[in-house]
């Protein structure tokens, strides 16, 4: 996938909504997935789990997506969790300690369980 192209599809797996985010998540793209993404997920009511294995880069602004989209799913009382950080990703988490915001699994079929 083209650096500046980032995409989003989902399915419903049992009782969970699995959102598979394509691409970097930084300035350039974030704002082109938030308002679908917010939708998505308030639509389903299901608990959430994205899927970052095909996200080879995050910036704050695609932490701020994820945080921001965080806070929406608890307004809602639906939960979120995350798979699937490529290297460089969840060294970022690491750093800034996301963990404490999001159940994190290291791939989708660990998410699923």
């Amino acid at each position: 996938m083209n650096e500046d192209k980032i995409g989003i599809r989902s399915e419903e797996l049992g009782n969970k909504l699995v959102v598979h985010v394509q691409g970097n998540l930084d300035v350039h793209n974030t704002h082109k997935i938030e308002k679908d993404l917010l939708a998505l997920v308030s639509s389903s009511g299901k608990s959430v789990i994205f899927n970052l294995s095909e996200v080879p880069f995050i910036s704050s602004a695609g932490l701020r997506l994820l945080v921001t989209t965080l806070r929406h799913c608890q307004e809602q009382k639906i939960s979120i969790s995350i798979c699937g950080l490529q290297p460089a990703v969840e060294k970022v988490f690491d750093i800034i300690g996301m963990q404490q915001l999001f159940t994190i699994y290291p791939d989708l079929d660990a998410a699923l369980k």
